[in-house]
């Protein structure tokens, strides 16, 4: 796969998105308060709307904040990495 994601293009078609995530979240959340729901007979539409307005904030600042960066790569330390396989030995061999 290519290094679609490291023009100017891709960074500011992403930042867009983000800012696009922000606004459904704000639309979710704007919803959810007008809907007046007293807490202990909410329903799957205002769970649904909670989970929209969450999950587009997160989404949306991620992608606003970060932009490109997002698919940046980083180094774990050893001691974060997983074991690989050829660790495990069987006992029973």
């Amino acid at each position: 796969m290519g290094a679609w994601h490291r023009s100017r293009r891709a960074d500011l078609g992403l930042r867009a998105l983000g800012l696009m995530f922000w606004t459904v979240a704000y639309l979710a959340i704007r919803t959810l308060v007008g809907m007046r729901i007293n807490p202990q007979s909410a329903g799957a539409l205002a769970y649904g709307l909670a989970t929209i307005g969450f999950l587009g904030a997160s989404a949306g600042s991620a992608l606003t904040s970060l932009g490109n960066h997002l698919f940046d790569e980083i180094e774990v330390i050893s001691r974060w990495r997983g074991a690989s396989i050829d660790s495990f030995q069987r006992d029973d061999q």
